[in-house]
């Protein structure tokens, strides 16, 4: 099994992603929605990525991680030929379903291959840096994709008056590369199964309920990702629209290819900073001093009230995050068990899209009444609160061998 190719397709599909980062909002108010029906809609994609979160992981751990990306590919490709096409607020809808079911799919099947193949050929010591990889990788392929995507965006606005018409073709083709590289992976657990790993993935919940019972900060490590989907879902569903009202001219839009580049730069540099940082501190005290600076900057954010300032605290805060995720990605992969790891990085992405659908359904309501600055304000105040929470419960807890 060779980790690089695993690694390889999980650069290309955050590229083929990154894409729509820093456009995604503007494509679906271009095509005639509302501030409030885009909340909704990414309400729905929300909704359709986590209510299939879990069961995507467990097929992956039962069927094969690869098979479960390849189908999470072709769920996008469809998504992107939908929106590409839609006419009104149900196409719209439809589309963002079918990139929901996408990104279940998706979340951890080729993140556990690379973990379990790097492993299978590694002791446990070194998976700070195969997390570190794992998170460079990803939002490397975020970075050059917002950077083509903010790019594509300002180019179809120039030429053609909507810049949907040269992002979403781009997208797809990169969707098709993205698959064919995820045929070129190889999977196989290293040394072959043993009869019991069969049985523990022929039984799943068993397999589940024995690893959170042996790592009790596992579920409060994985739950404590709802907080972070409330944050993220209200910061990545208006900083497109607050940022272009901020710009003094729509001839500078291309600024947001700029900015989702250099949100994704220093996420990748978070990372690299956190590898060094848990040479010497436990993962759990550096994913809860990071996150905690990650609502500050999402709290301070709502305050900034030129492009300058926006940019400044938008990337700090997003350092703040990249140290963060690492961090809590390497405390849980440390507690997860290989044959049900799929399963538990799904759960990861269940308990972020809960925070993400019931953050956007909120926003559905109140988006119009209260603006984006009072929105961000309270995701920051619940984000610090969970971050509390969560600090209290592992105080508590304590790993049992």
């Amino acid at each position: 099994m060779r980790p690089g190719r695993a690694l390889a397709a999980v650069g290309l599909d955050a590229l083929a992603r990154g894409i729509l980062v820093p456009v995604m909002s503007l494509l679906a108010l271009e095509k005639g929605l509302t501030l409030a029906q885009l909340a909704a809609g990414l309400a729905l994609y929300s909704a359709a990525a986590f209510l299939l979160e879990v069961p995507s992981g467990i097929l992956a751990d039962l069927l094969g991680r690869k098979r479960v990306f390849l189908l999470a590919q072709c769920s996008y490709g469809f998504a992107l030929a939908l929106f590409w096409a839609a006419r009104g607020a149900p196409a719209l809808y439809g589309a963002l379903v079918l990139y929901g079911i996408a990104k279940a799919l998706a979340s951890g099947s080729m993140d556990a291959l690379y973990i379990d193949s790097c492993l299978a050929q590694h002791t446990a010591g070194g998976l700070p840096r195969a997390a570190m990889r794992l998170n460079l990788w990803g939002t490397a392929g975020y970075a050059v994709g917002s950077l083509l995507g903010g790019g594509l965006n300002w180019a179809g606005q120039t030429l053609a008056g909507q810049g949907g018409g040269a992002v979403l073709p781009a997208a797809l083709l990169l969707a098709l590369g993205v698959a064919a590289a995820g045929l070129l992976t190889q999977e196989a657990l290293p040394g072959g199964q043993s009869g019991a790993e069969r049985g523990q993935k022929r039984r799943p919940a068993a397999a589940l309920r024995k690893a959170c019972a042996a790592s009790p900060a596992l579920p409060v490590l994985l739950g404590s990702t709802l907080f972070t989907g409330v944050a993220l879902a209200l910061i990545e569903t208006f900083w497109q629209p607050r940022f272009t009202a901020l710009l003094p001219s729509r001839s500078l839009s291309w600024l947001l290819g700029v900015l989702g580049f250099a949100y994704f730069a220093v996420s990748a540099l978070g990372s690299v900073l956190a590898d060094r940082l848990l040479a010497g501190h436990g993962p759990r005290g550096v994913y809860l001093a990071f996150g905690g600076l990650f609502g500050l900057g999402v709290a301070a954010l709502s305050f900034a009230a030129t492009p300058l300032a926006f940019g400044l605290l938008y990337l700090a805060l997003y350092l703040a995050f990249g140290i963060a995720t690492t961090a809590q990605s390497v405390a849980i992969n440390a507690d997860s068990p290989p044959e049900v790891r799929a399963t538990l990085l799904s759960g990861q992405g269940f308990a972020l899209q809960i925070g993400g659908f019931a953050a956007s359904l909120g926003a559905s309501l109140f988006a119009d009444r209260l603006g984006v600055p009072a929105l961000w304000q309270w995701g920051a105040g619940l984000f610090l609160a969970g971050m509390l929470v969560t600090g209290m419960l592992l105080r508590g807890v304590r790993k049992t061998k």
